[in-house]
């Protein structure tokens, strides 16, 4: 079993809220798909990516602002982030687009798949 350590409801109610009343709240998304050459290597790392979401509560603009290892773990996290879906923040009955958000994925092996031969 592929396990990823991501603390999902952590990342999204710290890198998801904005100003005032109105808020970002997650609806729907998984965690990435770990990817197979890391797997084989046993490599662990993290992605930072940020992104807007529209009105319509999609993802929009996601991009890797941080990744360690460098270009390991990018794709499989742009890929994540962007199926995520959430409730815009509703300011005087109107839907509002969110920018500048971020969230840190990481990419962590559970045991069976660090000692696995």
């Amino acid at each position: 079993m592929r396990l990823i350590s991501l603390a999902l409801a952590t990342l999204l109610a710290a890198g998801c809220t904005t100003t005032g009343d109105a808020r970002l709240r997650f609806v729907s998304g998984e965690g990435p798909q770990y990817p197979e050459a890391a797997l084989a290597k046993h490599v662990e790392g993290y992605v930072v990516v940020a992104y807007d979401v529209d009105v319509g509560g999609s993802v929009a603009n996601a991009h890797v602002v941080e990744a360690s290892p460098p270009g390991v773990f990018d794709a499989a996290a742009l890929a994540a982030v962007s199926a995520w879906r959430f409730y815009a923040p509703v300011v005087n009955g109107e839907p509002q687009a969110v920018h500048d958000r971020s969230s840190r994925i990481e990419f962590k092996l559970g045991d069976s798949e660090k000692y696995a031969r």
